[in-house]
């Protein structure tokens, strides 16, 4: 069974993404980016979707949001979720970037939301000690977590996580199977050079049958 882990993690303003980073592929970073509109100002919660949990803190209208495998240590999302907030605050006290498309930040912040993603990843078991008030932040949050089926659409959407590694397979078997025809056409090409020599050859034993019971010239 896999270790429990961060999905996602997204920094918006408003309802426009700013910063996002994942180690993965799928459906969930336009899920989460979807339920931007759904985050009331200064409102934090845990949303349980599907077998994922979406937390989130909204502040000065900037929504810090990370996913997360359910069976993920509640105190290590808070923590994580927390560090980003702070890191981000800390960088644009004012909301102080530049105003431009959905994922503006991406080369000004996404290694740092990376590092913050690797981190917490490696390192679940956060202590209290080390966590300090953090568990004074996450008892803000909603006790129940919300179940959030209701909040998937209504053509019955699920989300999705696939790891890079399924691409990589995707890759592979289609590398063998462009392969696989390779060798079937050369072995094709190989018996028909074969059945052509036998051919040639059998004309050339025929002629020089004919030729010494009649002639170079077939005049018998």
């Amino acid at each position: 069974m896999a270790e429990p882990r961060i999905i996602y993690a997204l920094i918006a303003k408003g309802t426009k993404p700013l910063v996002g980073y994942s180690n993965f592929t799928g459906t969930f970073a336009q899920f989460c980016i979807d339920k931007l509109k759904d985050f009331g100002p200064g409102t934090s919660a845990a949303i349980k979707c599907d077998q994922y949990i979406i937390y989130y803190i909204n502040s000065n209208n900037i929504t810090y949001l990370i996913m997360t495998d359910k069976l993920y240590p509640k105190e290590a999302a808070i923590g994580c979720l927390e560090s980003i907030k702070k890191e981000f605050s800390t960088l644009y006290p004012n909301n102080e970037f530049t105003e431009g498309p959905s994922f503006c930040l991406n080369n000004e912040f996404q290694t740092k939301l990376r590092m913050k993603f690797d981190y917490f990843n490696e390192n679940k078991d956060v202590s209290d000690e080390r966590l300090g008030n953090l568990k004074d932040e996450m008892n803000k949050m909603k006790d129940e977590v919300i179940n959030a089926s209701g909040l998937l659409d209504e053509r019955g959407a699920k989300i999705k996580v696939l790891d890079e590694k399924s691409d990589s397979l995707s890759r592979d078997s289609n590398t063998f199977y462009r392969q696989s025809k390779r060798v079937r056409r050369a072995e094709l090409m190989k018996k028909i050079k074969i059945y052509l020599a036998i051919g040639c050859a059998v004309i050339l034993i025929l002629y020089i049958l004919i030729a010494l019971i009649c002639s170079p010239t077939f005049k018998c």
